[in-house]
């Protein structure tokens, strides 16, 4: 960070920890916000090929945010809420009608947002990136460049405490419709998820060639189907079939062309 960045950091913590707030408190958390905003401020930070540092600053400013901001009219009256629609660029984004992107979030360029998906504050969509109808990108998700958000996806909200990991979806992912991804899970880059696969950090993804277990990411280049595992215990109700996403091969991006993302739906010309 930034001598600025982080004198801004230790003021919002100040903040976050103090019993009544300053006059100029909003004022401050504005700067951070604004952050968000253009993607100059991330809640996460890559810091290694592997490993992602949260910035929990962030998260409190935009905790902070809730507290500040009163509701309001938006739209000319017809909806409420605390925090504004960010407005979106027409030479390099498609939003189309009755998609919602919360200010605080991040859009790329290349970025489309199809009808009628729901970015929230802290979000970050990169370069290229295609979210598909109904999609849900939570509270601080992280999308990286050229990922697929199938239709009906939810990538769950990770706000709370601030220390804690957001879900993260690496370059290149493919995320087919209905997935569901929460609770901080991590989809490495160029991996592919099944369609209706539920991955949380506490379900297992199991390798079905290694056998190894994965908990709260996904390895990259790996290709992920639903499934199930059967379970045995001396319980009344006998056997029983826990969810159990499966590993069933790796991606090999040189024979991957039918998951190659088509340019001219990212083309603003």
């Amino acid at each position: 960070m930034t001598t600025d960045t982080t004198r801004l950091a230790q003021h919002i913590e100040q903040l976050f920890q103090a019993d009544v707030l300053p006059a100029d408190a909003l004022e401050l958390v504005e700067l951070v916000i604004n952050g968000l905003d253009d993607g100059s401020i991330t809640v996460v930070e890559q810091t290694q090929p592997q490993g992602w540092e949260v910035h929990s600053w962030v998260k409190m400013a935009i905790l902070l945010y809730f507290r500040l901001r009163p509701v309001e009219r938006l739209d000319g009256g017809a909806f409420c809420d605390k925090i504004p629609l960010k407005a979106v660029s027409p030479q390099t984004n498609r939003l189309v009608p009755y998609s919602s992107v919360r200010r605080g979030a991040y859009i790329a360029p290349k970025v489309v947002v199809m009808a009628p998906s729901f970015v929230n504050i802290g979000a970050y969509i990169d370069e290229g990136s295609m979210v598909d109808s109904l999609v849900l990108v939570g509270s601080c998700a992280r999308v990286g460049k050229n990922v697929h958000l199938g239709a009906g996806t939810i990538l769950g909200g990770v706000l709370e405490p601030p220390n804690s990991r957001p879900v993260i979806i690496e370059d290149g992912a493919f995320i087919g419709g209905s997935c569901g991804i929460y609770e901080g899970c991590l989809v490495g880059a160029n991996a592919v998820i099944g369609a209706g696969t539920i991955i949380t950090a506490g379900t297992p993804v199991v390798d079905i060639q290694t056998g190894e277990e994965f908990f709260g990411r996904v390895p990259e280049n790996a290709v992920v189907v639903p499934g199930g595992r059967i379970r045995q215990g001396a319980r009344p109700g006998g056997e029983f079939i826990l969810q159990t996403p499966l590993i069933i091969k790796r991606r090999d991006l040189a024979v991957s062309a039918k998951l190659v993302l088509e340019d001219s739906l990212r083309s603003f010309e």
